[in-house]
């Protein structure tokens, strides 16, 4: 959702004010001490969502109306570096000298884990490498329907392609010292949200950094919290929900839930030019438009007529063919101890993802 002039000045006070007395030095501390805990294994979703919690309850105390805004960087995935949420006139951009001087931090120095500018610095000089499609994230939803397989394909794309982008204290262990990470993980957070709205409200496996088993009643890193508190958003703690999902969660639009296309109508448009595409890639890769699942209709179904799908739809000529994702660095895979064949699998698997789709003609509104 956009906010207003004055809701981004608001957000900013009290900003500042947590800078004034030490939050961000706080947080970015605890983030800095739990990083392998909450990275690499199945804690990370539940785990970051508490600690975007407490980030907001903290911003709370400074104005009961503080809320952390989550940035739809799917819908800028193309040319990130364009993206209005980095102008001046918000979070800012590139640093200059690789400090920040516009936006909501400029000329912040932060203290941990020593006196230094904010730093950014775009991973292509004055510009990002591309991020991942809202139609590869879309797909991810659909292909994994346990919290292991879900968690590494969300966590080795996109929640890496953003950090690495943006650089700088992104892309260090205390990466919370840049607000930029709170509407990045917001972002993932609303993406967990919409898929757990899935059937996957308490899907909750995997393994801990030690490789233990984890379910509902697992203790979280640092706070200590039981997992199951987390997986329900309206509900206790968890306060919250994310703005312009629940009436659309009930239309079924689930391409829109992933992101908000430029053109109003424009997820309408891509879903049904995705349904287009020959069954076999749909089976391998939308297999909720086959199967009818998660509140869309099947491939084919209407009144009087059978699930069959036609092979007849011709593919529009507007929009854009996709393009690869950036990968993730050694030096990323090296600090979250990431299981180097499983993150080549995940890239290479996306590569797939964007020849198959631009061979068969089809073009995204994004």
């Amino acid at each position: 959702m956009a906010l207003s002039p004055q809701e981004w000045s608001q957000m900013a006070s009290v900003l500042q004010r947590m800078q004034n007395d030490g939050w961000f030095t706080y947080f970015a501390d605890i983030h800095n001490r739990e990083f392998n805990n909450i990275h690499g294994n199945d804690n990370f979703f539940p785990w970051h969502r508490r600690f975007l919690r407490n980030f907001e309850e903290v911003g709370q105390r400074y104005d009961p109306n503080f809320a952390v805004p989550f940035w739809d960087e799917l819908r800028d995935s193309r040319n990130p570096a364009g993206s209005p949420v980095l102008s001046e006139y918000r979070v800012g951009g590139n640093g200059f000298g690789r400090c920040v001087r516009d936006g909501l931090q400029q000329g912040w120095t932060m203290a941990f884990p020593g006196p230094h500018c904010l730093v950014r610095s775009y991973d292509r000089g004055g510009q990002m490498q591309s991020w991942y499609s809202p139609e590869f994230i879309f797909s991810v939803m659909q292909r994994y329907n346990d919290m292991h397989g879900f968690r590494e394909n969300i966590e080795f794309t996109l929640h890496g392609s953003v950090h690495l982008g943006v650089g700088g204290d992104m892309a260090t262990l205390y990466s919370s010292n840049d607000f930029i990470f709170y509407l990045h993980h917001a972002n993932l957070d609303r993406l967990w949200d919409q898929w757990q709205s899935w059937g996957h409200q308490w899907t909750m496996d995997g393994r801990n950094h030690a490789g233990s088993p984890i379910g509902l009643g697992s203790g979280l890193p640092h706070y200590g919290d039981p997992i199951g508190s987390t997986m329900q958003l309206g509900v206790n703690r968890m306060c919250f929900r994310y703005a312009g999902t629940w009436s659309r969660r009930r239309a079924g639009n689930s391409l829109a839930l992933v992101s908000t296309p430029p053109l109003s109508n424009g997820a309408d448009s891509a879903e049904a030019e995705l349904e287009k595409l020959p069954l076999p890639i749909l089976q391998k890769w939308f297999p909720a438009l086959v199967n009818g699942s998660h509140g869309a209709a099947p491939v084919g179904a209407a009144a009087g007529t059978n699930t069959t799908r036609s092979t007849s739809g011709s593919m529009r000529h507007v929009g854009h063919f996709l393009v690869y994702p950036a990968p993730l660095t050694d030096a990323w895979v090296n600090m979250h101890r990431f299981d180097r064949r499983k993150v080549a699998k995940t890239m290479e698997e996306a590569r797939e993802f964007v020849d198959v789709l631009n061979r068969a003609g089809y073009k995204s509104p994004y």
